[in-house]
């Protein structure tokens, strides 16, 4: 097979050291490692050097980036920028991409975790409905203090496949390190 999964996903904020604390403390992620240190002037990286690679504005620089490894999925890049960048609030009406989901054992507990540490959440946990519903099967989005939309969710009971489903839903692997 040529594709294997998400390996990572990024994120630019505009607090870094703010951004690393909340995954660590509410989420339980760790740090990899940091490309670029936070506020270690020199190992900044110019826009200009970045521009051919993917698109970034030359006049801007990154000055902060640090990937981090969260439970048994895809692995998430942190980045701050100067000039900085407003943590305007995420929501699922955007083009791009708008909010990603954690799989979550206790669906009560990461949702208060999320809380303790900022996270603004909204009314839940709710009953997923449609093709995932079933018993104990929960969904519950937060703000991130930094403008991320996160959901939490949790599948502990079958879903309902389209007939001409060929494929299952991947979920994370409880039992991995």
């Amino acid at each position: 097979m040529i594709v294997r999964g998400i390996e990572h996903i990024g994120l630019t904020v505009s607090d870094l050291p703010a951004a690393e604390q909340f995954f660590i403390n509410a989420l339980g992620a760790s740090v990899l490692y940091r490309i670029v240190p936070s506020g270690q002037p020199g190992k900044q990286v110019e826009g200009k050097d970045m521009t051919p690679l993917n698109g970034f504005p030359p006049e801007m620089k990154v000055v902060g980036l640090v990937m981090m490894r969260l439970g048994n999925g895809c692995n998430v890049e942190l980045f701050q920028i100067d000039p900085g960048v407003d943590d305007k609030a995420a929501n699922i009406s955007q083009a791009g991409v708008n909010h990603f989901s954690i799989y979550v054992d206790d669906i009560n507990q990461a949702g208060e975790a999320l809380r303790r540490h900022g996270g603004e959440m909204f009314d839940g946990p709710n009953p997923c409905f449609a093709q995932e519903e079933g018993e104990g099967n929960q969904t519950w989005f937060c703000h991130t203090p930094f403008g991320v939309l996160i959901e939490l969710i949790t599948l502990p009971s079958s879903l309902h496949y389209d007939k001409e489903a060929t494929d299952v839903r991947w979920l994370p692997d409880s039992t991995a390190p």
